[in-house]
Formats: C-alpha cells, sequence, structure tokens
C-alpha cells in the first residue's frame, strides 16, 4: 500500500488540475456567449438553433442566466409565431423580424476607429441618407444634392441614347419599351451641372485630331486619308473599310491606358457604317467586350458580348459623348428584368484596347476624358430645346396610373415644367444662348392651364393652386413635385426680365401660400405623405417611403434659404427628427 499512495496522489492532482483547468475555460466562454448570440440573432429563422439551453452566461450575483426558446405571438396572431429566446428577465426578439415589422435597418459593423476593429450593431431608423442641400440656394449653383446623384445607374433608366445622348427611361412602359421622360432628362442634365461645379475638371486626352498622322492598322481592302472638311472646319480622317464588322477594318490603335471611362468624338457616316470600340474589363474574371456605334437607327441591340448603339441616319455630322462603363452596364442588363437578377460589374479596370471603323465615312476629334459632365449637361439642356411642344411643355408619352385615377399618353407634368425650367436658366447663365432661356420662359404657359382641361394647376379647397406633379382627376397634390415646380419658377424669375420676371414671381408667390397652408396635412406625427389622396379620394393615407420623406426635408430647407420663414425651417427639423424614430407627442 505505501508504494501506490505516491502514484494515487499523482492521480488526484492531475484530475484535479484538469477540472480547475475546465471551470476556468467555461467562465470565459460563456461571458461572451451572449455577445456572440447577439450577432447571430439576425440570422435566426428557419435556421434557428434547435436546442433550449443554448449557454449560460454567469451574472454578477453568481446565478446563470439561461436562454430558452420562446414563441412570440403578434397581436394575438397564433398562426404566424416569431421564435424567440428569453432567459427569464426578458425577451430576444430575432432583428429579420424586427426589420420588416418597424421598416428599419441594420447590420453588423467593425468600428475602424477603436483600437481592437470592434464589431458594433448599426441600427438606423430610415434607410435613406439625409443630403444637406448647398446653400444658399442659386439659380446658377449647384440644384439642391444633385451633385450626388447619379441618374444613369438608375434601374429605370433602360440606355443612354446615342443619337439625343440623354436617358432613355423604361418606367411605366409597356414590354419594357423605353421612352423620354421629361423629368429623368432634366434630373440627368441638373446632376451633371451640379457635378461640374463641385467636382475637379476632368482629365482629357486627345487620342486623335487627324491635324497629323496618327498610328493606324489598315486592313487589306481599307482606304484612309485626311482631307478639310468645311462643316467642321478642320482636318478630319476619311475612310472606307468592309461594312461587315467580321472583315478588318481601320483601327486606331494608340490609346492611353488611363481607364477614364468617357469618350468623346464626332462621325459622319457616309454609308451603312460603325465605330466599334473594343474593350478589355477586368470584373470578376477579365473579359473582352464590344461596344458596336452604327449607324441604324436601331436604339440598343446585344449579341453576345457585342452591344450595338444606333447613332442614326448617314450624311449628317453627329457628335457622341459615351460613358463607357454606362453603355456596357446597360447592354448587359437590357434583357433582364427582376431588379434582383440585375448585372452589378465590380470593375476594377478598364481599357479601350482599339477603335476600328466600318463602312465609309469621317472621324474627328476622339477624346477620352475621366468625366464629361459639362457636355453631358448641354445634351439635356438641347434636348429640352429641341422637343418643347407649342403648349410650352414636355409632353409624357406613356400611361401612367396613379390609385385608381389613369393619365392617358400626353399629359403634362408640373415636376417636368420646373425641373426643364431649371436645367434651362442654368444652360442660359452659362452661355448667354437666348433659346434657353426663351424654352424657359415658354414653359410658364402650362402653370395657367387648370389640369382639368390638360394643364397643371389644381385647387384645394377652391382657395390653394397646387401645381401637380400628376394631373389626375380627381387631384393628388403630390408635395415633392410641387417643390420642385416652385424652384423652377423661383430660378426663372430671377434670370428672365420684365413681364416674364414678373410673372414667374407671381405664380412663386401664389404657390408658396398654397405651400404654408397645406403643409400641416402632409405631417403624420412619425413622417410625411407623399401626397393628399387621403383627402380627395378619403382612402388610407399614401405614406412617403424614406427616400421620399428625404427630400421632403432638403426641398423644405432649399424653400428656406429661398423665401425665409420659421415654418420651414421647423418642419424641416421635425421631419428629420422622424428619421431618426422620434414622433409627435401624444395627447
Amino acid at each position: 500500500m505505501r508504494c501506490r499512495l505516491p502514484k494515487m496522489r499523482f492521480i488526484w492532482s492531475f484530475l484535479a488540475g484538469g477540472l480547475f483547468s475546465l471551470i476556468v475555460s467555461f467562465f470565459f466562454w460563456s461571458q461572451h456567449c451572449i455577445t456572440d448570440l447577439t450577432h447571430s440573432l439576425k440570422l435566426w429563422g428557419d435556421n434557428a438553433p434547435t436546442t433550449t439551453r443554448l449557454c449560460s452566461p454567469i451574472s454578477p450575483t453568481g446565478d446563470t442566466e439561461a436562454l430558452h426558446k420562446i414563441s412570440c405571438i403578434i397581436n394575438g396572431d397564433r398562426r404566424k409565431p416569431v421564435d424567440c429566446r428569453t432567459n427569464g428577465a426578458d425577451v430576444f426578439i430575432p432583428f429579420s423580424f424586427i426589420e420588416g415589422y418597424f421598416e428599419i435597418t441594420g447590420k453588423v459593423e467593425v468600428d475602424k476607429r477603436s483600437a481592437n476593429d470592434g464589431r458594433f450593431f448599426n441600427w438606423q431608423h430610415s434607410y435613406a441618407k439625409l443630403v444637406f442641400p448647398k446653400l444658399p440656394y442659386e439659380p446658377d449653383g449647384i440644384f439642391m444634392a444633385f451633385d450626388n446623384y447619379n441618374v444613369e445607374v438608375r434601374d429605370r433608366v433602360q440606355h443612354i441614347s446615342p443619337s439625343e445622348g440623354v436617358p432613355v427611361s423604361s418606367q411605366w412602359s409597356a414590354n419594357n419599351k423605353g421612352h423620354f421622360y421629361p423629368i429623368q432628362i432634366s434630373q440627368f442634365g441638373l446632376s451633371h451641372y451640379s457635378k461640374n461645379i463641385s467636382e475637379e475638371q476632368p482629365r482629357r486626352h486627345v487620342v486623335a485630331d487627324f491635324e497629323k498622322s496618327e498610328d493606324m492598322a489598315v486592313g487589306d481592302e481599307c482606304r484612309v486619308d485626311r482631307i478639310e472638311d468645311d462643316d467642321r472646319a478642320s482636318i478630319v480622317l476619311n475612310f472606307t473599310a468592309p461594312e461587315d464588322v467580321s472583315f478588318p477594318g481601320i483601327s486606331l490603335i494608340s490609346i492611353p491606358d488611363t481607364g477614364d471611362p468617357h469618350i468623346l468624338f464626332s462621325v459622319k457616316f457616309l454609308s451603312k457604317g460603325s465605330v466599334i470600340l473594343k474593350l478589355d474589363v477586368q470584373d470578376r474574371q477579365r473579359q473582352n467586350y464590344e461596344l458596336v456605334y452604327t449607324s441604324s437607327n436601331e436604339s440598343i441591340r446585344v449579341e453576345n458580348h457585342r452591344i450595338f448603339y444606333g447613332v442614326g441616319s448617314t450624311g449628317e455630322w453627329t457628335h457622341l459623348v459615351r460613358d463607357v462603363y454606362i453603355d456596357l452596364l446597360k447592354g448587359l442588363n437590357l434583357h433582364v428584368r427582376g431588379k434582383k437578377d440585375k448585372i452589378k460589374l465590380n470593375v476594377t479596370r478598364m481599357r479601350i484596347l482599339e477603335i476600328t471603323l466600318h463602312g465609309r465615312g469621317l472621324l474627328d476629334d476622339v477624346v477620352v476624358q475621366s468625366t464629361a459632365h459639362s457636355e453631358l449637361f448641354y445634351l439635356a439642356a438641347e434636348w429640352l430645346v429641341k422637343y418643347q411642344d407649342e403648349e410650352g411643355g414636355w409632353p409624357i408619352w406613356v400611361k401612367r396610373r396613379l390609385g385608381e385615377a389613369e393619365l392617358a399618353p400626353g399629359w403634362y407634368s408640373a415636376m417636368a415644367q420646373g425641373q426643364a425650367m431649371s436645367t434651362l436658366t442654368r444652360a442660359y447663365k452659362r452661355t448667354g444662348q437666348m433659346k434657353y432661356l426663351e424654352a424657359a420662359v415658354r414653359a410658364l404657359d402650362l402653370f395657367k392651364k387648370p389640369s382639368s382641361e390638360g394643364g397643371i394647376t389644381a385647387v384645394f379647397m377652391d382657395k390653394y393652386e397646387w401645381y401637380e406633379e400628376y394631373p389626375t382627376t380627381p387631384s393628388s397634390f403630390v408635395l415633392n413635385g410641387f417643390i420642385y415646380a416652385l424652384l423652377g419658377l423661383y430660378d426663372v424669375s430671377h434670370v428672365s426680365t420684365g413681364g416674364y420676371r414678373k410673372r414667374a414671381r407671381q405664380l412663386f408667390d401664389e404657390g408658396v401660400v398654397s405651400l404654408k397652408a397645406l403643409l400641416p396635412l402632409f405631417d403624420t406625427g412619425s413622417g410625411s405623405s407623399y401626397d393628399l389622396r387621403h383627402f380627395t379620394l378619403k382612402g388610407a393615407p399614401n405614406l412617403a417611403r424614406w427616400d421620399y420623406h428625404a427630400t421632403h426635408v432638403t426641398q423644405l430647407l432649399v424653400m428656406n434659404s429661398i423665401h425665409p420663414d420659421p415654418m420651414f425651417a421647423e418642419f424641416a427639423e421635425r421631419w428629420s427628427d422622424y428619421m431618426k424614430g422620434k414622433r409627435s407627442e401624444h395627447n
């Protein structure tokens, strides 16, 4: 027995040490258990843990707090219980449920400002970000906060017209058939105008101006020379190559590897022809694409890795300003219907390898740039001048349903009139060209034509005139479109002279009176209403989504800048607080 005693002591000492280590490990594990579980709450649902006792953190008093499964019955509906957890003192509800139930948003993020890169859960009451406008507002300055807008990437922009250089919209159109939507075109112009002010001047590299010989690869059946063109008053490239793109053409091969996405060039097709940009794109993998700008009238077509854009009929000089990234993106998504299925390019590098010519024609001034804000703004302004009708408006040629009301194609919008005026006045201020100002003042005509007679002005309670974004019967009284109309009237009143200035100012002043009278009707106590159809149709309020609510706040801040009034400031502050979860007080 004596010889076994040291051995038994060793065994007991070993077991005691192991047990102590186990207890210490369990203690530290349990302290972090709830933290990790809380991070997992968002992932609950069908994948929720099935064990009853998940972990037992030790409380400061020494008691354990076990998490157990518990069903949450919401408003007495036992058909759809929510899988929750409880520790006896509190109930933990999955954020995936809270997110949809309360229309909030949140995600786990890493705090890069902390020393240990600690994780935290970022809970936001509003998914929209409030972007403050550049104040004071000026008729030739940045438009609201439009320097943060990127109209081209919107899903409802089908593509950028190669012949007009402005967006073609799929909004409300049947069978995804594109149409020119004046509001979208004006916003396109205003965003580029604003960015041209807020951003640095673009990098610019001249690929070829043909004043001297350029590096080119010329196919066997091709001819090329430089000639003087009277229309351009410069030396241009005169080219002849097979029309069929499967044959070798004439290629400009000295393209700088700058990664800049904008290309500008002028082309005059004298026969069926095309200008092809061969792209080297590094996305998830490296691929080659071709953007083919043709002499056809077909707006856009896709064949495998070739995307065709029709510039239009032959015989006239056409100046193209193209964002090759947007042209590629819109081509790849042309036949994608669902928003979730849209291709999102994550381009880390894109290069124009070569520019190839086919058919017979003339080419001049090939330039690549980092941005083209000024050029794109003027394309929008030119479209507005070109397509303004005899009524002074820009009709919208798609059917629009708004609740029970329906607008037949050819309807006018006060928002379209207002944003067009804001675009045109800025073009006039920058250039001094009267065609822009003349179009802007002609746009005033529709403001005195009742919406019931094909115009844009409705009257609320037989007293307050309201400029309708959607001139429905009965009237809808949309808030954001009305304020955009006011901004357009303000711009014209400060840029025009004489009777036009007086007329625009009177329309603006009448609108401000209406806005002050009706603004409280849009306040829901926790957000804002998009329109007043609940008054006109006696139905439920049409609540503004958070992005529209944020627009309302921005617009009120601008209104307070151009027409200072405590009411505008107070509403802007209160509505801004709604985006942080604050609500009006109870009785």
